[in-house]
């Protein structure tokens, strides 16, 4: 007997696990790509708010309107850069998850493969037991039974005795 059902699916399993692995890998070079770009539309916006707050102190008094306009857009601009950090905290945190759900379900399933492989070895030590057994018996019952003697088994040979004497 063969454990070839279990087989196929931990084979199906670790497939699955590994196209898995591939994903996070992509998903994970693909947030790197985008914290890097959010970093650089941080600098500029930090830039841009140095720039406004330095120019502010120089400009006069009616080019109040056109810096409190800058100031809005520049406002509009840091809240986005804010929800896209949002967004990229929480994805990490879900890839984090994920990479640790992932890496937990790897450790069963070597466990499960080690635990099947121990039980495919045993099964196969029982097997040979049998099969050992089976032949022993075999030879046992082929060979000839030697006929019981007087000294060997005293109640048979008096059964026997007293058997022949009512035949008479």
């Amino acid at each position: 007997m063969t454990m070839n059902s279990n087989t196929q699916p931990d084979t199906d399993e670790a497939a699955r696990l590994e196209k898995l692995r591939a994903q996070l890998s992509t998903d994970i070079e693909a947030m790197q790509q985008k914290e890097a770009s959010l970093r650089e539309y941080e600098l500029k916006l930090r830039q841009l708010v140095e720039n406004a707050s330095a120019g502010q102190a120089a400009q006069n008094s009616n080019q109040h309107y056109v810096t409190t306009a800058g100031r809005e857009a520049l406002d509009t601009e840091w809240e986005k850069y804010e929800r896209a950090h949002a967004l990229l905290e929480a994805a990490r945190r879900s890839l984090t998850d994920d990479r640790l759900a992932l890496k937990d379900r790897e450790e069963k399933v070597m466990i499960r493969e080690q635990e099947v492989a121990r039980r495919e070895s045993w099964l196969k030590a029982r097997e040979q037991q049998a099969a050992a057994k089976a032949e022993a018996d075999a030879v046992a019952a082929a060979a000839p039974k030697p006929k019981a003697s007087f000294t060997t088994a005293p109640f048979l040979a008096a059964r026997n005795l007293l058997s022949l004497g009512k035949d008479k």
